[in-house]
C-alpha cells in the first residue's frame, strides 16, 4: 500500500501510527489547547512556533512538555 505524501489537508482527523490514535489539524488542536493541554492558546503559540501538519493528542502533550522544560535564555540585556 502506498502512502500519498502530498495529501491535501482535510478537517476530520486520520488514522495515526497506532490503531487508536487520530491525528488532528494543528488549529483544531489550538482551538482546543486549554481543554485537551491546559495551557492558554498564546502558550500553545509559542510551543508549537515553527510547526505545521497534524499531530495525535500524545504527540501535542509531548511536544508542550518538551517545550516546557527548555532553559530561558537571556538575550542582550545591558546592565543599567
Amino acid at each position: 500500500m502506498a502512502k500519498n505524501e502530498t495529501a491535501a489537508p482535510e478537517l476530520k482527523p486520520e488514522q495515526g501510527k497506532a490503531a487508536n490514535e487520530l491525528k488532528f489539524p494543528i488549529a483544531k488542536l489550538r482551538d482546543n489547547s486549554l481543554k485537551l493541554f491546559g495551557v492558554s492558546v498564546s502558550t500553545f503559540d509559542g510551543a508549537t512556533s515553527g510547526m505545521t501538519g497534524e499531530y495525535s493528542i500524545n504527540e501535542m502533550k509531548s511536544a508542550l512538555e518538551n517545550w516546557g522544560k527548555k532553559e530561558v535564555k537571556a538575550h542582550g540585556r545591558r546592565n543599567i
